[in-house]
């Protein structure tokens, strides 16, 4: 299998950082909706920055170590050949 080109892993390792930031905006945005509906302004809307950077965070180290296991796959494949 042909490795990766540089422009297909920079718009991989992208997209993790846009996931991210995303999740923690998403999760402070809701959170500040419900703020206002309750009215506990500004906490559930750093509750939920923190929740959406947890989430964040997980799915980066799950995605990390899934393209980790990948590459070592790859890697291991040549030396038999």
């Amino acid at each position: 299998m042909p490795q990766r080109g540089f422009l297909a892993g920079a718009a991989t390792y992208s997209h993790l950082g846009l996931t991210l930031a995303l999740l923690v905006l998403a999760g402070f945005f809701l959170g500040y909706w419900l703020d206002g509906m309750i009215g506990t302004r500004p906490l559930i809307a750093i509750v939920g920055a923190f929740l959406g950077g947890t989430t964040g965070f997980i799915n980066l180290v799950k995605t990390l170590n899934r393209l980790q296991r990948e590459g070592e796959d790859e890697d291991g494949d040549d030396a038999g050949a």
